[in-house]
């Protein structure tokens, strides 16, 4: 399982990221873990305490993210990929601290999609992908997931809005859409509910 988000470094003390928090994915390896599972944590940057109980690998780019999860893919029959992963990077990086007194240019490219390289290694795994969209309709936000599905290979897709009120990045609440060939809508609730909910969803399919 992957969470948090990752960083891409502009120079020495510079980056960018993103506002994930680590929640949903902490609060699906809890579940995970009361269940039995055998869990390994692929963690980026994250605004909450991982219990010491988890298996951990720290990471902070999108490149180091994708090493290690396609050197584990392998070893594991599920993979929950909940980290919020920076799109682009940068296509120089210094390794002083850039001078603040002139303009700056940033050149990105994007960065690799992890998440369709996950079968390409193991066919047989069972992918769950995340898709955060934002203020589009639900409809549009079904699309999304299914592009994710038909570009991946994901067998299930958890897809939620986070312009919507209490389902912003880092916020305790979350509503969101499950989606495969079927579409469950799960209401605003607690991650922890929510967590919940994904994991009967997960166990029914595999």
């Amino acid at each position: 399982m992957s969470l948090g988000g990752t960083y891409e470094p502009i120079d020495s003390v510079r980056g960018i990221t993103n506002k994930s928090s680590g929640k949903m994915g902490l609060e699906l390896a809890k579940e995970a873990y009361i269940r039995g599972a055998d869990l390994k944590l692929v963690v980026a940057n994250v605004s909450v305490d991982i219990p010491s109980v988890f298996d951990v690998v720290h990471v902070e780019t999108s490149s180091e993210m994708n090493d290690v999860i396609l050197s584990l893919i392998s070893d594991y029959d599920i993979f929950i990929s909940t980290a919020a992963v920076s799109d682009f990077e940068f296509r120089q990086k210094s390794d002083k601290k850039l001078d603040s007194s002139s303009s700056l240019f940033l050149n990105l490219k994007p960065t690799t999609k992890i998440i369709r390289q996950i079968k390409k290694i193991n066919p047989d795994i069972f992918l769950v992908g995340f898709k955060a969209e934002f203020n589009i309709s639900r409809e549009d936000i079904i699309n999304c997931a299914r592009k994710q599905i038909s570009d991946a290979g994901t067998d299930l897709v958890i897809a939620n809005d986070i312009s919507r009120k209490d389902c912003q990045f880092g916020s305790d609440n979350n509503e969101v859409l499950i989606v495969d060939d079927d579409v469950l809508s799960v209401p605003l609730a607690s991650k922890k509910v929510i967590a919940k909910t994904i994991i009967d969803e997960i166990s029914k399919k595999i």
